[in-house]
């Protein structure tokens, strides 16, 4: 079964799409956070998100797939956003899992792409409800900078002025945006993470480097057995060639069923 679900954080409403296993009654299943990254959405590009939830939930997880505020159909303004407002948000998607009766607590895990693979990192580096984490294609690295050469040279007095500037087609920032991308740095953070971790990433990828998540592979190798890193040959930012998209499908299904009780 696939239900719209809403909650709130500071006010505004969250909306996202719960996948729950048919047939559950009194066992308690798994279940998974899905983050989307940056400007991206609940179905992420070319629907991965639906794909990878639809297969998990088959594979009897129950699963969230949430829109930021200021992204997709939930509340609040791009303009807005910052990292650590999509950690929180992150946080209300455990709480509401969390309150949902089919739930195994001590089986929650994260899944993240790109900037929503920064925030699962942050995230299962302070909150202990997350026992597992799949980040695809994360962005761990100091991103200020290359926000800020996105913006140009002379978006420095806009913002200061409260301005918004531009940073892609369409997608406006403001200064608080630049302050908090890199408090914190995921890799300055990974070895507080204990629980497994299986990081995903295309050495095709012309988004964030493949270099990137064999630097945060190399911190977090021998802090869990369980941990791993899997490289998509050919793979882009999002695996968008079917046969990228379904062995990310079947590595990231086979990984979380491999984790057990």
């Amino acid at each position: 079964m696939e239900k719209p679900v809403t909650f709130e954080n500071y006010g505004e409403q969250l909306v996202g799409i719960l996948h729950i296993p048919d047939g559950l009654r009194r066992e308690k299943a798994p279940a998974i956070a899905m983050f989307h990254g940056f400007t991206g959405n609940k179905s992420e590009s070319h629907r991965l998100f639906v794909q990878v939830a639809r297969n998990l939930c088959n594979a009897r997880f129950v699963v969230l797939r949430t829109d930021f505020r200021g992204s997709g159909d939930s509340e609040g303004e791009f303009e807005e956003m910052t990292l650590p407002g999509e950690v929180r948000d992150a946080k209300k998607s455990l709480d509401f899992l969390s309150e949902q009766s089919q739930i195994d607590k001590e089986r929650i895990g994260v899944i993240g792409l790109s900037l929503g693979g920064r925030v699962a990192t942050i995230l299962a580096s302070e909150d202990e409800r997350v026992k597992s984490v799949v980040l695809l294609s994360p962005a761990l690295g100091p991103l200020r900078e290359v926000f800020a050469s996105l913006a140009g040279h002379e978006a420095a007095m806009k913002l200061t002025q409260g301005e918004a500037v531009k940073v892609s087609n369409g997608w406006y920032l403001k200064k608080s945006f630049f302050d908090t991308i890199d408090e914190p740095v995921p890799l300055d953070v990974m070895v507080k993470i204990k629980v497994p971790m299986l990081i995903v990433h295309g050495d095709g990828d012309q988004v964030v480097p493949v270099e990137t998540s064999k630097k945060g592979y190399e911190i977090i190798r021998n802090l869990n057995e369980r941990n791993e890193l899997y490289i998509v040959e050919g793979g882009d930012h999002t695996f968008s060639e079917r046969d990228h998209t379904l062995e990310v499908i079947r590595k990231t299904r086979e990984w979380l069923l491999s984790l057990g009780s």
